[in-house]
């Protein structure tokens, strides 16, 4: 509810001066006669021996004398100042004091009043983090503490902060104070994505500096009327990449950019308990499931999810890695060529001595670190490793090419892999990004992949690294920190190195009698056309073992849609008579062949559950995933449903989370409701 009580400081400095009273005069007098007595009754007290050098020096000639030439002066001078500073006093205390309060642990100045304006510009705010540098750090002297922020009500116009009449320093147009609320919030990049109202959580108080992160910019996916496109094929993706760095963005206190939020990447972070392959010959067979949607009662989600098959540890065959790593001058942060040292270290524990390994490394000229060397000889790599110190420029693609001699050179029969490590900025080198990636498309042809690992925040070329990454028939995950490590290389060291299909691709097509419309939730970079599906030449993603993929679609039964039908066509009967609801088909390749597999599995309503707990509780997470991402980048879709909702609806998907991310997870979302609260709370 909106305080419609007047804000006393609005008034602040409006007040009339008061009138000097006699009573006040009277004070200051009696304060000036007992100074002057004190002074005077110190001055005859018996000295001490020796110079009393201790006390306050009245003359610079006393340090050669002894004496001081002001001493007949004390009782004028300290009349003086009384009678100037106590009506002075006086006169502030009553012009500003309202209430007693208890006094602050650290003096405050006023708090500044509130006024609407327009929302500034995207140019003008841009500079925002430049500028509150300077102001944040005088707000953290002795001199003047950072004002308590004011928190928007709720429907309130866009307000800046605005310094009162009393206030010392001139009236700013950026507000010092470490939380504050301005027209649109900003992330350390300095692009604006936080909704008008939002608190910007700067911790620090000091305003970072733009980070230059680079995101695909990409069109959430549209509803399609099945009667008019009932078919829907897209490539599968592994990539963990989005969610990792959402969540360091939340965790730092910060909304991350909405092309940032890959949903598929998102809930693909999380394993699934589906059923394990038969077979290395069949690595995966589809679980699928129709139940309610719980952001929308007039729809339903499809629910497609697969497991890759995970072979026993004899029967890998052995592994030739290539380090590839960034050693420029943008690595030389704690969470970049630090944490990928100690990064790589795990992943060293977890390699066979049937296993190579070598190390380039790039940083204005690109050289082997280390030439292929049996993953026995730890020391040795560990040393290789603990050498690597960051100068210089990037010369990614230089390094690319050594790396991959290297990879050619060590060929073995299992995981032929370049593993790039890098904060994703490619300085020099081969400058144009498609020659780059049809040399990557090159190398895989030939079988060797590429993945990518990034680090840091700040430099993040997350659109280059997504690139190589699915044009190397790789990976792309993002380490932010120790724990993430853990996660990609050791506790999913299987589906990071070890491929067990390649070219995974899925098609759909809806029965336009059951289904009116529907939407594919995420995948907006893996589209594919429909004639892509029965063409092995075009690539899609890879699973490796263990992997599980998750895809979901929302569907809208026949007669509840929101598009209307046509005129002059309409499906009316099932095709075949059938009562199936969509048919799914999966297209993909057994590591080394050519010719694709194909499985087949029609959705009816065997698979449909009246309530999405029947359906079992990774149903459950996985939706509160979607919902979470539809929600955290501002999609269209699913915005009516509450945080606090989807942080049930996760509560009860969480199940045994061995690993504990799930409850993670739902500790984001409530670090998301913080900084993007309900509109309707």
């Amino acid at each position: 509810m909106t305080d419609h009580r007047p804000d006393p400081f609005d008034t602040l400095g409006q007040s009339p001066v008061p009138k000097p009273r006699a009573s006040a005069k009277a004070a200051a007098l009696a304060a000036a006669r007992a100074a002057y007595e004190e002074a005077e009754a110190k001055k005859n007290a018996t000295s001490t021996q020796g110079s009393n050098r201790g006390r306050r020096h009245m003359s610079i000639k006393e340090i050669l004398k002894g004496l001081s030439i002001m001493d007949i002066r004390i009782p004028l001078g300290t009349t003086a100042v009384a009678l100037l500073l106590l009506p002075l006093g006086y006169q502030l205390y009553s012009t500003t004091a309202m209430t007693s309060v208890p006094a602050p642990p650290r003096p405050q100045i006023a708090t500044p009043a509130v006024e609407p304006v327009p929302a500034a510009p995207r140019e003008e705010v841009a500079e925002l983090a430049v500028q509150q540098a300077p102001l944040d750090a005088a707000a953290d002297s002795d001199a003047l503490a950072a004002p308590e922020p004011m928190m928007e009500s709720e429907g309130a116009p866009n307000m800046r902060m605005v310094a009162p009449p009393m206030a010392a320093p001139p009236p700013s147009p950026i507000t010092p104070s470490p939380l504050s609320v301005q027209s649109e919030a900003y992330a350390p990049n300095g692009s604006a994505y936080l909704p008008q109202g939002t608190l910007s959580k700067q911790v620090s108080g000091i305003a970072p500096q733009p980070s230059g992160d680079q995101f695909t910019s990409f069109d959430e996916q549209r509803l399609k009327v099945a009667a008019e496109e009932p078919v829907s094929t897209f490539s599968i993706d592994v990539d963990t990449a989005s969610y990792s760095y959402a969540r360091r963005m939340l965790e730092d206190g910060y909304v991350p950019e909405p092309d940032a939020v890959r949903i598929e990447e998102l809930i693909n972070y999380f394993p699934y308990d589906y059923p394990a392959a038969p077979s290395a010959e069949v690595p995966f067979q589809p679980t699928l499931k129709v139940f309610p949607t719980p952001w929308n009662d007039k729809t339903q989600i499809l629910s497609i999810g697969i497991r890759g098959f995970e072979p026993p540890a004899e029967a890998i065959a052995p592994s030739n890695l290539v380090f590839l790593i960034d050693t420029s001058g943008s690595m030389d942060e704690a969470d970049k060529l630090p944490l990928l040292k100690r990064s790589f270290a795990l992943l060293l524990d977890q390699l066979s001595e049937k296993d190579t390994v070598s190390i380039v490394a790039y940083a204005g000229s690109a050289g082997v670190v280390l030439e292929p060397t049996k993953a026995s000889e730890k020391a040795k790599i560990l040393s290789a490793l603990d050498e690597l110190g960051a100068g210089g420029s990037t010369a990614g693609a230089d390094g690319i090419e050594l790396a991959y001699r290297l990879a050619d050179a060590g060929k073995t029969s299992g995981t032929n892999r370049v593993i790039l490590a890098t904060d994703g900025d490619f300085n020099v080198g081969i400058d144009d990004p498609d020659a780059l990636k049809q040399f990557i498309t090159k190398k895989r042809q030939s079988g060797i992949s590429l993945s990518v690992l990034g680090f840091g925040r700040g430099n993040l070329d997350d659109a280059t690294m997504q690139a190589l990454a699915q044009n190397g028939n790789g990976n792309a995950s993002y380490i932010s920190n120790f724990a993430e490590a853990k996660k990609v290389l050791v506790e999913e060291v299987g589906g990071t190195l070890h491929t067990i299909a390649q070219d995974v691709k899925i098609q759909v097509e809806f029965n336009p009698a059951l289904v009116s419309e529907y939407r594919l939730i995420g995948y907006e970079t893996r589209y594919l056309e429909r004639e892509d599906f029965n063409n092995d030449a075009v690539d899609a993603g890879d699973i490796g073992a263990g992997h599980t993929v998750t895809a979901l679609y929302e569907i809208t039964p026949a007669g509840a849609g929101q598009v209307d039908p046509l005129r002059y066509g309409s499906s009316d009967t099932a095709i075949g008579g059938s009562d199936e609801i969509a048919f799914l088909k999966m297209r993909y390749k057994l590591p080394g062949e050519s010719v694709s597999q194909l499985i087949e599995q029609p959705v009816t309503p065997e698979v449909t559950y009246d309530d999405i707990a029947l359906a079992g509780r990774d149903a459950e997470f996985a939706t509160a995933v979607a919902a979470f991402g539809q929600k955290l980048k501002g999609s269209v879709y699913g915005s009516d449903m509450t945080w606090a909702e989807i942080e049930a609806l996760a509560k009860a998907g969480r199940g045994e989370d061995e690993g504990g991310y799930r409850a993670e997870f739902i500790r984001l979302i409530q670090d998301a409701a913080l900084l993007e609260p309900d509109a309707t709370r």
